[in-house]
Order: structure tokens, then sequence, then C-alpha cells
């Protein structure tokens, strides 16, 4: 009997992360159904994934896994507390049912609050059976903050892995025609975060902080080139106005969703932002990065400045690279398919 693996999530990057290892199993002939809601369900399908569209999962809910009946759950963990517990709820509905789980990180940032709920008792009380920590970086720095050892897997992370194949069959200069930039012209492309909907200001800046330093230093003539700023799916033009009026000299390009983070990437000549993952596949495509804090307070949540592989800006002055770390990002495939096996004891 072929094994049945059940797919879900609710956040675009928990999506993206998954949909190269929805297509593995697939490949190997597996069982495989996705569920989804809210954007991830939407990138699933712009990535032409089957995905059935299901409601949140509501506490002691198990009518998903019920129904579905899967000989393993494999998640994103990718939502925060107090804005969805749907995850949290399928790992703990799947150890009822004695369906093994596994949750792939999409970054190297808020390890515990993915696995915690929002109460201060409630940390890391709702982890999966495994973890895909992505690398040695991320299995590290989450044993630090108390993951028990024997959960973490270092699969690497699907979707940067792909990320290169993607870029070849995406067109830059289609792109550029979508947001009528001219051909030759540098691109700095800002990536947005809803920072402050989801942290309000406990990081000591929010998007609109650092956006403001961002035109700011163009203005200063740090870099020369046409700035647009990718939105995030959570945010709106709106917000904006009074910043985009104020900075209008610049000709700020705002786009939300004409183009994909990908398409934006081909047109980018320099790329800054916060945490988004953006930065890191900015990175891994070989473009020029920076990350932008103004005022940051505790711990630097991206991975590629807190450990100084780029350069971070908490103000004006813009704090070097000190070289790379070895962190890494490769999809282990194998060691994935070799855990399944072990998993669920049949061949792959």
């Amino acid at each position: 009997m072929t094994a049945r693996v059940l797919f879900f999530s609710c956040e675009p990057g928990g999506a993206e992360v998954l949909i190269p290892v929805v297509r593995l199993l697939q490949e190997r002939n597996f069982d495989v159904e996705v569920a989804a809601y809210g954007h991830g369900y939407d990138r699933f399908c712009a990535k032409g994934v089957t995905c059935r569209e299901v409601e949140p999962v509501g506490a002691d809910d198990t009518h998903l896994l019920a129904g579905t009946r899967p000989d393993l759950l494999i998640t994103s963990a990718a939502s925060l507390p107090d804005r969805d517990q749907s995850e949290r709820r399928l790992w703990l509905g799947a150890r009822q049912y004695s369906v093994p789980s596994l949750a792939f990180l999409d970054q190297w940032q808020n390890y515990s609050a993915r696995f915690s709920g929002v109460s201060p008792d409630s940390h890391l009380a709702y982890l999966p059976d495994f973890i895909s920590c992505i690398d040695e970086v991320g299995r590290r720095e989450m044993i630090a903050e108390g993951f028990p050892q024997e959960r973490l897997r270092a699969f690497g992370q699907p979707y940067l892995s792909d990320l290169t194949n993607q870029m070849a069959l995406t067109s830059g200069a289609d792109a550029r025609k979508k947001l009528e930039l001219d051909a030759d012209e540098p691109v700095l492309l800002f990536a947005s975060e809803a920072i402050a909907q989801h942290f309000g200001r406990i990081r000591g800046y929010d998007q609109h902080d650092a956006l403001e330093l961002f035109f700011s230093l163009l203005s200063a003539g740090a870099w020369t080139g046409r700035p647009v700023v990718k939105l995030h799916p959570k945010e709106s033009l709106e917000q904006y106005i009074a910043l985009l009026k104020r900075y209008a000299v610049l000709r700020p390009v705002f786009v939300t969703n004409e183009l994909t983070p990908v398409e934006c990437l081909a047109v980018a000549s320099r790329v800054f932002g916060m945490t988004s993952v953006m930065l890191v596949e900015a990175f891994v495509l070989g473009l020029p990065v920076l990350s932008l804090q103004p005022g940051l307070v505790g711990d630097d949540p991206l991975v590629l400045s807190r450990l100084g592989i780029i350069p971070l800006a908490r103000s004006q002055d813009i704090s070097p690279p000190r070289g790379n770390e070895g962190f890494s990002w490769e999809f282990r495939a194998d060691a994935f398919l070799a855990f399944v096996k072990d998993v669920l004891q049949v061949p792959v």
C-alpha cells in the first residue's frame, strides 16, 4: 500500500519551503495531499500545486487528520502563536493518531515562538516529532534555546535550494516592463515585512522606520538607482502614502501583486530589507545585500547579519561584514528520503 503524506501550511513562506518536498514525494509515487488556507493556499495554487482549501484548525479539531488518515504529517513552522495555531494543533492531533510529524523551518529566526503558545508557561509546548532545523547553524541555535536535540534534523531549505532553477526560468526584462522600468536602470529593491503587525515595536523598529532609513540613505547618495519596494502580502500601499510623498523625488515604485518575489529579485541590482527571507534569497543568488534594522533591540533576527556575513545598518552608519560563518541551505533530499524510509518503514 502506498504511504499517504499530508502537507499543510497557511503562510506563503511556509508553502514555498514545502513545495519542493511535495514534488519530490509525488515523483516517488507517494499518496500526497496538500491542505492549506489563506496566503499559504494562494501560494500553493500560484505554483501549480494541487491543494485542498480548508479552514483554520481549531482547538481539539482533528477533522483534517481524521478525514485524511495520513501515515506522515509534514507542515511548515511559519505561524506566530498569537496569529494562528493550526500547525501546533495538527502536531498535537497527529500524536493522538500515532502519526509521525515533521515541521520544516523556512528561516533561521523566531525558533521558540514557532513552537510555543501565547502564555509564558507554554514555552516549547508545541513540538512535532521532528523539526528540520535547516543546517548546523539552526541546530546549534535551537539547542541553545532548549530544543531537544533528538528531534532536530538538518535537511536544508528546499525552497532556497531550488531558487537558482526558478531564477533561470524568470525573465528580468519582462518584470521590468511590468513596472515600466528602463532596461538599464539600476534597481534598489527593498523587501518589506509586516513587522508592526506581528511584533509591534519590540525589536526597536518596524518596517516604516526601516523604509525611512532606506530612503534617507538614498537621498544622501549612498547608492544610485530606482527604489522598488516589495510589500508583504499583509501590507497595503495606503500605509505608505505619506512616506511616498515625502520622498517623491526618488520616484519609488511600490509592488504588491504585480511581481512575484523571484521576479523582484530578477530586476534587482542590490537588495535591502530587515529580516525577510528575500534577503537570504538575494544572498543565495549572489546579489549585494544590506539589512536595515534602525534602533535594533536585542538579538539580530536575520541569520546573515547576525553571523556577520552581510553588513547591518542600525542607523546611518553601516557595520561591515566579518566573513562567511559557513551556514548552508542545500536541501539534502537523500537524507530526507532516508528519514521517510526509516519513519514509515517503506521503500522510497
